[in-house]
């Protein structure tokens, strides 16, 4: 991916179980893509539910930016929030990283923006909307992205034991 916004995971439970399924596999690329796919259902389901990773509802449009885009688009409506044209979600993708990562993001731009990570993070003028992170900073994911991960892994293991 280009022009990505980065945040290692910070767990350190999570990180040893992957790693402990990762070690027992022939090929480890494959539960990491499950993981990856996993992951950009969740963010994908977010933009339908207009929900954060925590559950917490977005906060709507300001009204002068609804008016705004209700200008730009001569009063058609062309879509929801976060997905006035589709562009940020259509952007979404994954990588594996070798046998040991899975990094996911948008590789969406308007000019110098990234607007994903924009309302990711939030700004002085725009509320933070998050899609992938429950908290940025810190590096940790919602609490059902988590699960459904060790869910994953557990899967896998399961898998392995026959």
């Amino acid at each position: 991916m280009t022009d990505r916004f980065v945040i290692d995971l910070d767990d350190a439970e999570l990180q040893l179980r992957i790693a402990s399924v990762l070690s027992g596999l022939s090929q480890p690329q494959q539960p990491l893509h499950s993981i990856g796919q996993l992951l950009k259902g969740n963010i994908a389901l977010r933009f339908q539910t207009k929900r954060g990773p925590d559950g917490m509802p977005w906060l709507p449009l300001a009204r002068s930016t609804a008016a705004r885009y209700a200008k730009e688009d001569k009063g058609k409506a062309r879509g929801s929030l976060l997905q006035r044209t589709g562009q940020m979600l259509r952007s979404l993708d994954y990588n594996v990283l070798g046998t040991e990562a899975v990094e996911i993001g948008f590789n969406q731009r308007v000019g110098r923006w990234d607007l994903a990570t924009l309302h990711e993070l939030g700004t002085q003028r725009m509320p933070r909307r998050p899609m992938i992170f429950d908290d940025p900073i810190a590096g940790t994911l919602g609490a059902q992205d988590r699960q459904d991960m060790l869910d994953e892994l557990e899967a896998w293991v399961g898998d392995l034991l026959g």
